[in-house]
């Protein structure tokens, strides 16, 4: 839902970054990363010729060193020789015994923007980081690049603020999965002002409603103005064609509330609001920024409101990202952070369940926030956001039951986490969208894009 680069690091690192740092990458290594083993690179700080990449430059004059690259105290990263300065350059050699193989993978940390070549010829670019090793495909890149004999590999690294390291391996038939590549359709936002994070949109009786996290942010990250501390409540806007959105104002105010209005420090903001409309009525589910979940209901059957909370006396669950999701069979289910469910009472005030957490077959989480969980021709798909590779994306996990067993999670729509998916009125399968990382085509904006399903039934985004 909510991370700038400080929480990406302080809270994606402590929960899963030790682990994933300390896992080498399996397969037949060609280049170990330092995970692997010390591996003696050359280096220079100081800009080389243009043609430093090539397999003939000479380099014996720069200094050696032992990967990996950076200043200690980076988050997940594996340093063996200090590097601070703006830019690095290195090379090493490997040899390669010419056996095939199917994939082909880069095992990599960056911090920041990073270029490899293999042989002078650019297999990988990223922007950017990733505070963790991740293994990108360049199967393609590769086949074009290795030779039989010996290969000379050479990286650059850029950085300009913060932790840095720069540690590069190549593994061929790796036994992790390769995260699914997606690509994204023209994309731009519904309306530019107000910001709007975790979009919501619902369609009821020809008209769509949206609704999402806003505030101004006036400031940077740390500003106790902007949305990510302090901001008013929920905010609604409507439209007849997904075009044109009319502002309904806000809604329903913190200081309407109750347990919500407690000020935790500097922090009271209501984050990630969805908006439903089940049993005749519109429903908003919200979360606050210091944790804590909780239901509005429409008195009036209006999306306007007024609004009551269902659950005045406390949160109606921990943590955040609430969201709804109507059976067939009439149930209602109260789901939130990382794929939790539990089964609402019939008057949808009370859980009426222990929680259970949907996991997919392939990992603990589906992601760790953003959960969303909605059924389409029958089978159940669960959504959730997750930080894979640097990007903030939709993960998706789908099941023949509500409570599973979900089969593996996969990436559907990259740049896109803490998303839902709707139907529009002529029955076809959208997705929302709002930016929450630099690799993004915009931050911080309301927007949405058709899916569909491909030919292994699994959720992509919808092509022109």
């Amino acid at each position: 839902m909510f991370y700038n680069t400080t929480r990406l690091i302080s809270c994606c690192a402590v929960l899963n970054l030790l682990a994933a740092s300390l896992c080498p990458a399996e397969g037949r290594v060609l280049l170990p990363t330092a995970q692997e083993e010390a591996v003696t690179w050359r280096y220079t700080t100081e800009r080389p010729p243009e043609t430093w990449n090539a397999v003939e430059f000479d380099a014996s004059k720069w200094q050696q060193g032992t990967a990996g690259f950076g200043s200690k105290g980076t988050p997940g990263a594996k340093i063996a020789t200090e590097w601070k300065t703006s830019d690095i350059w290195l090379r090493t050699d490997f040899d390669y015994n010419g056996a095939p193989y199917v994939r082909a993978a880069v095992n990599l940390y960056h911090d920041e923007d990073v270029q490899i070549f293999l042989n002078g010829k650019l297999i990988l670019e990223r922007k950017w980081f990733t505070p963790r090793y991740e293994l990108y495909d360049v199967t393609e890149t590769l086949q074009k690049a290795l030779q039989k004999g010996r290969n000379v590999i050479a990286v650059t690294c850029h950085q300009t603020s913060g932790g840095q390291c720069v540690d590069v391996g190549i593994v061929v038939d790796p036994v992790q999965e390769l995260p699914r590549q997606v690509v994204l359709p023209p994309l731009k936002p519904l309306f530019d002002n107000p910001p709007v994070r975790d979009t919501s949109i619902c369609l009821v009786d020809g008209t769509y409603y949206l609704t999402g996290t806003t505030g101004n942010r006036t400031g940077g990250s740390e500003d106790l103005q902007g949305w990510w501390y302090v901001n008013e409540g929920i905010r609604l806007w409507k439209s007849t064609d997904l075009k044109d959105w009319q502002p309904m104002g806000l809604v329903w105010k913190i200081d309407d509330g109750t347990w919500q209005k407690e000020l935790h420090g500097n922090r009271r903001a209501l984050w990630a609001p969805e908006i439903h409309y089940i049993k005749g009525t519109f429903w908003l589910t919200y979360s606050m920024n210091y944790g804590g979940t909780g239901l509005l209901k429409s008195t009036t059957g209006k999306a306007e409101g007024p609004y009551i909370d269902v659950h005045p006396q406390a949160p109606l669950a921990g943590n955040i990202d609430a969201s709804l999701f109507a059976d067939d069979d009439g149930s209602v289910y109260f789901v939130w952070q990382n794929g939790m469910i539990a089964r609402l009472n019939e008057d949808m005030t009370e859980l009426a369940e222990k929680p259970r957490l949907l996991a997919p077959s392939n990992h603990e989480q589906v992601g760790f926030e953003g959960a969303f969980l909605t059924k389409h021709n029958g089978r159940y798909y669960l959504v959730c956001a997750d930080f894979i590779q640097g990007n903030y994306d939709c993960m998706v996990a789908e099941s023949e039951k509500v409570y599973g067993p979900y089969g593996p999670r996969y990436r559907a729509i990259p740049h896109g986490g803490h998303n839902m998916l709707f139907v529009d009125k002529q029955g076809n399968w959208w997705s929302t969208f709002f930016g929450s990382d630099p690799r993004s085509p915009f931050s911080e904006r309301a927007a949405i894009l058709p899916i569909e399903l491909d030919s292994a039934g699994l959720i992509r985004p919808k092509l022109p």
